[in-house]
């Protein structure tokens, strides 16, 4: 499970829970009204705008790319690359007997490639490239559905606090309307407060965790995508590490000897 973004969704419901029950009973924010307006109104324009399977589907999306991803281990890829360069000094085709043991998805289908013995480095690098771009293109599609599900919830926050405005107007020269005016005010601001509460803390947040997954997990492909043509060159340890660290910042590069021994 990735902590950082689920301590990120309980903090933000703890923050809303104290803040909302420091002014008054809790009870009074669940105006059914608001609800109604800026939840399904942003479910009726989110399946407008896009497929109502793609948009179930984000709720899978939010479990597994956000919830239950943990962080990319660049180090322990470029290990791994530097173990199955010492596999390939017999030949590429001995890598068809560690195929197996490799778990993530990209690296096997590239090792896979190189050692099929077939493509040429040039076929390696267009094959791998091209499904690099369909994984960015699916991943960023994901993040800019959430980005743009957020510009939602506000609109129909303010259609809500409008329709609670009129309401008011209504009461204006009827008997003490002047005792009824600020609580039909305050009952329709609610729907306001949902609307910027549902897109600040649910769905802008979602997509900005998503692109920056994104970013991380081609980072790591593109590393890939390089280790393997490596593998099919048949370079010397050293150079392969030193290659692959380029991808990385200093102080997250692997740097033992030992790797490439």
């Amino acid at each position: 499970m990735n902590f950082s973004s689920f301590f990120g969704v309980v903090f933000g419901i703890g923050v809303m829970y104290v803040a909302l029950k420091e002014t008054g009973d809790l009870k009074f924010f669940l105006d059914m009204h608001g609800i109604l307006i800026v939840v399904g109104g942003t479910a009726a324009a989110a399946s407008i705008s896009f497929p109502v399977t793609q948009v179930l589907s984000l709720l899978k999306v939010f479990f597994l790319r956000v919830l239950g991803r943990n962080k990319i281990d660049y180090q322990a890829t470029i290990s791994q690359i530097l173990e199955l360069n010492k596999k390939a000094a017999a030949g590429v085709t001995a890598l068809n007997e560690v195929l197996p043991n490799i778990k993530h998805d990209f690296l096997r289908e590239a090792v896979s490639l190189v050692s099929a013995g077939v493509l040429s480095e040039r076929e390696i690098r267009v094959a791998l490239d091209q499904r690099l771009k369909t994984i960015e293109s699916r991943y960023m599609h994901e993040a800019n559905m959430f980005r743009t599900i957020g510009r939602f919830p506000p609109a129909f926050g303010l259609l809500a606090t409008t329709l609670g405005m009129i309401a008011v107007l209504q009461k204006i020269g009827q008997p003490d309307s002047q005792k009824l005016i600020g609580p039909a005010m305050s009952i329709g601001l609610i729907g306001t407060l949902y609307g910027i509460g549902l897109a600040n803390l649910v769905f802008i947040p979602i997509a900005e965790n998503l692109t920056e997954r994104t970013r991380e997990e081609i980072i790591l492909r593109k590393l890939i995508i390089e280790g393997a043509l490596m593998l099919k060159q048949q370079v010397n340890p050293i150079t392969l590490r030193e290659s692959l660290n380029s991808f990385l910042l200093p102080r997250e590069r692997v740097v033992r000897k030992s790797q490439a021994a």
